[in-house]
């Protein structure tokens, strides 16, 4: 391996871990919620706003991130994304302000921003397009592996200590030495050749948003893991107590399999449909997921535990298809167009992941029976919640059927 090579390697391998540190920066404050609201006073709305503001702001900054990212020093945009993710939280971490740690957590968002689109562009403009979506797998999984293992970690931390203030000083000093690596290890010139198109930069832009077939692998993200992502994420524990008799401590334990599924299909998915057979592999799992969706929804509520954890873990492994969909997507890209392709896909499955947590509790809502428990709180039927996620198999069989009269095409955007 030559010198270009591994220095090729090791931006990736940087950027990676910066993805998967700003992640983790992200989901931080979910293990101390009873330790942030009581140190600021928070009400439950108050302290969702550290989560809703810092996704918000990440959502926002995909394209046109994206589309710095194809014009400056790569260096130097994340070094300064970088900084932006430590000055947030050093302000989250050690302020008694509210509007301050709000502030923090809006900074965090900016930075993070960046982070993933930059290891994938990283992938697409200096590895081939037959082994692309391997390291965006590769990248998707170490941030899995570093949220799942960090979040413990600070959790023990905290009740080490006693203070959650301190697990959060830890978790920035590690940002601070990788902050220090990336400034040493990044090349101070230009990565990859990011010299902007000789066409206008409206014209490059809307040669992208506008090409069907980077809008269709886009939805194809929505179609494969937006739609487990929201069972996932928010309502599989409800729907797990309801439909399958399981306690809160059972459901929160049988929902990790999917995240387990997400974490092992990451690597195993890319690797098995590389290049070509990339539209092929989204087809199968499509087909897969269909399957394990209506046995998990509709099947009887008296499954075995075993059965219900492989169903739920292969839910989480076939999600991840969507990897292929980005990698499918990176093929119509140049070094000028890679990181506003990447950030315009993320910006539409962003956005479905979110509508569809919405249009779930909408149609919730809709079919609720009027069973309210003692508190007056909403109670839903299994049939209620096999109704409203109905919605998410109907959103894979469009997905399948898009797939299926889709053809793979290279044809690069300048």
């Amino acid at each position: 391996m030559n010198r270009d090579n591994r220095q090729a390697y090791l931006n990736w391998f940087l950027l990676s871990l910066f993805y998967a540190y700003q992640y983790l920066l992200r989901v931080c404050p979910g293990p101390f919620t009873d330790n942030i609201r009581e140190a600021f006073n928070f009400s439950a709305h108050e302290f969702a706003t550290l989560g809703t503001y810092c996704t918000l702001v990440y959502s926002c900054m995909q394209i046109p991130f994206g589309v710095l990212l194809d014009r400056v020093n790569v260096r130097k945009f994340i070094l300064i994304a970088f900084g932006l993710c430590l000055a947030g939280q050093f302000l989250f971490t050690y302020t008694s302000s509210i509007v301050c740690a709000q502030l923090g957590r809006i900074l965090v968002g900016i930075g993070a921003a960046p982070a993933f689109m930059s290891a994938v562009k990283m992938a697409s403009d200096t590895f081939s397009d037959k082994f692309c979506g391997v390291f965006i797998g590769i990248t998707c999984t170490l941030g899995t592996v570093v949220v799942i293992l960090g979040t413990s970690l600070l959790k023990y931390i905290c009740t080490l200590m006693n203070d959650w203030r301190q697990a959060l000083w830890c978790l920035n000093s590690v940002g601070l030495i990788l902050f220090v690596v990336c400034f040493f290890a990044l090349p101070k010139t230009k990565t990859v050749s990011t010299k902007a198109s000789e066409a206008s930069f409206a014209k490059t832009f809307f040669s992208v948003v506008t090409n069907y077939r980077i809008f269709l692998y886009a939805l194809l993200t929505i179609g494969t893991c937006a739609v487990v992502t929201t069972l996932s994420d928010l309502w599989g524990n409800t729907f797990l107590m309801t439909k399958y008799h399981l306690s809160d401590t059972q459901a929160n334990f049988y929902n990790q399999f999917m995240f387990a599924g997400f974490l092992l299909g990451a690597l195993v998915i890319p690797m098995l449909f590389k290049g070509k057979q990339s539209l092929r592999g989204v087809r199968i799992c499509c087909v897969i997921l269909i399957g394990l969706f209506c046995t998990l929804i509709y099947g009887p509520g008296s499954l075995s535990p075993m059965l219900l954890q492989a169903i739920l873990f292969s839910l989480g492994f076939f999600a991840c298809a969507d990897i292929l969909c980005f990698a499918l997507a990176a093929q119509f890209s140049t070094p000028q167009t890679s990181g506003l392709i990447v950030g315009w896909v993320n910006t539409v499955n962003m956005l479905g992941f979110t509508f569809f947590q919405y249009l779930v509790g909408h149609f919730l809502d809709k079919y609720w029976s009027g069973t309210v428990n003692t508190n007056g709180l909403r109670l839903y039927a299994a049939r209620d919640y096999e109704l409203a996620l109905g919605i998410l198999l109907n959103t894979v069989i469009l997905a399948l059927l898009i797939a299926s009269l889709m053809r793979s095409r290279n044809i690069k955007i300048k």
